[in-house]
């Protein structure tokens, strides 16, 4: 009887590269997605990966960097090992095939973004970076005899045998649900932008990763704190909201409110280069006044530089040579996720977890700019190399799940509604700013919809009970940190409560 194979849920940079990792270490793996490999929030990233290998630089002060974006919450040896083994992460993908932008004198382009103290920002096609390695490494995948490529194909629930995770229930699109036994099983399903009503991330961004460990027992942690990025184009019911790269503050584009004023430097000294949480409360409370703006007229080249903001943008109607355009935050990242030790493992036997599903500890309360793919090859190869060492072993057969076998009911058809109306309570109640107030009628609304769902509609629970989740972590937290702000307890508030 052959041996079960790692199934890896999830197709962004950490799920395919834990994939090509098993497979050159001699491991076969089955790689699950619900869409296609193009579906991904890293296909879609534009920023680029921050690694230390321009001069001046080094893994200490990029670490130093991320530990002060982090709002004291980073663990220092996971932030270690991030900026230590990020720049041989990049070797290898020059190795894959994988092409980043160069300078007149052949070096690698470094740039500069927010809360980075050097320019250490890599590119691939300008502002297209994410799907410029998204390409890459699909190519590679696709024609790797020992990687099972599944597209189209949802995971409804893990399956548990004598206290492990032992494999997972599949249902292809338009089919019947099947139990696929497996040595391993590697969550990789990216965030949870699509609980809330303006997102930057993709339609498939709808928290299952999080939900389906939870229901085993697996920890989650520091799920309160999620980042929302300061600057998505702002466009009356457009959803996901397009992003506008970090780079393009980088470049010298800054925040102006509806009077023409620089309202940044009031919020922080650097401006529009302080952290993400910083500039997007400062956002938040010009949107809430009047709009705010990003205006990006001064930048040289811009289309040059920004080919693919610039197509995006034209496409409604902008132009950032002449227009201001108009901004507002929006759910970007998730900085905690499911409880991973420094090789993936999560508190769960059987259960991996890499990339934005994961809480691995580099971001702790704030993300640094562009180190979310960096984060997802360290940590995604130390997963890989980890489980091809030595893979789980288990006693017996595993039974199928009890749902193996029938078709979806299509209930969550019939609950965009309930949906819909949860995305926008967790905007308003439990998004850039929180409090007591605030996070308690979200828990009450959450419930009222919980039980006005089907319980056949297993993806509207999900979503529900993450966001439930969410809100009773960002609740139990009382501060305000990084991306988790409370109104009611201010960051210089003498009566902040130590969690």
């Amino acid at each position: 009887m052959p041996t079960p194979r790692p199934i890896i849920v999830g197709t962004g940079i950490a799920g395919l590269w834990t994939a090509w990792r098993l497979a050159s270490e001699g491991v076969s793996a089955v790689l699950v997605t619900k869409e296609t490999l193009a579906d991904s929030a890293s296909a879609w990233a534009q920023g680029g990966i921050a690694v230390a290998l321009g001069p001046g630089d080094s893994p200490g002060q990029h670490a130093a960097d991320t530990i002060a974006a982090s709002d004291g919450l980073a663990d220092p040896e996971a932030v270690r090992i991030l900026t230590n083994e990020g720049p041989d992460r990049i070797y290898e993908l020059l190795a894959l095939g994988a092409v980043f932008d160069r300078g007149s004198d052949g070096k690698l382009g470094l740039a500069l973004e927010a809360a980075h103290t050097r320019p250490r920002i890599i590119h691939a096609g300008g502002d297209r970076t994410g799907a410029a390695l998204i390409s890459c490494l699909a190519q590679v995948i696709r024609e790797h005899p020992q990687i099972e490529l599944v597209e189209h194909t949802e995971v409804t629930e893990l399956v548990t045998q004598n206290g492990q995770v032992a494999g997972v229930t599949l249902l292809p699109q338009g089919g019947t649900r099947v139990t696929q036994e497996s040595s391993a099983i590697v969550l990789a399903t990216g965030g949870v932008g699509q609980l809330y009503a303006v997102t930057t991330n993709p339609r498939v961004a709808t928290a299952d990763g999080w939900a389906l460990a939870h229901r085993v027992g697996a920890q989650l942690r520091d799920i309160e704190f999620l980042q929302f990025h300061p600057t998505a184009l702002r466009i009356p019911g457009l959803n996901p909201a397009p992003l506008i790269s970090e780079a393009v503050r980088g470049a010298g584009a800054i925040l102006v409110d509806q009077s023409g004023r620089r309202f940044a430097l009031t919020f922080d000294s650097r401006g529009e280069l302080a952290p993400r949480d910083v500039v997007a409360r400062a956002v938040a409370s010009a949107d809430s006044s009047g709009g705010a703006w990003l205006d990006a007229r001064a930048i040289q080249d811009f289309s040059a530089r920004f080919p693919g903001i610039t197509a995006m943008l034209a496409r409604h109607g902008l132009d950032p040579r002449r227009s201001l355009l108009p901004v507002a935050p929006a759910l970007h990242y998730a900085m905690g996720g499911i409880q991973t030790d420094l090789e993936g493992r999560t508190t769960k036997p059987g259960l991996w977890a890499v990339g934005e599903v994961a809480r691995t500890g580099v971001h702790g309360a704030n993300r640094l700019a562009s180190n979310s793919l960096l984060e997802g090859l360290v940590f995604a190869d130390r997963a890989g190399r980890s489980l091809s060492r030595k893979l789980p072993t288990r006693q017996g057969a595993m039974k199928p799940s009890s749902t193996s076998g029938t078709p979806d009911s299509g209930a969550d058809e019939k609950c965009e509604a309930i949906r819909h109306e949860m995305r926008n309570l967790m905007t308003a109640h439990v998004g850039v700013q929180r409090s007591e107030v605030s996070l308690l009628l979200a828990e009450q609304e959450l419930d009222r919809l919980t039980r006005a769902t089907p319980r056949e509609a297993w993806r509207t629970h999900n979503q529900l009970l993450v966001a439930g989740l969410i809100t009773q972590a960002a609740r139990g937290r009382r501060e305000s940190r990084g991306g988790h702000r409370r109104t009611d307890y201010p960051p210089d508030s003498l009566k902040q409560e130590a969690v």
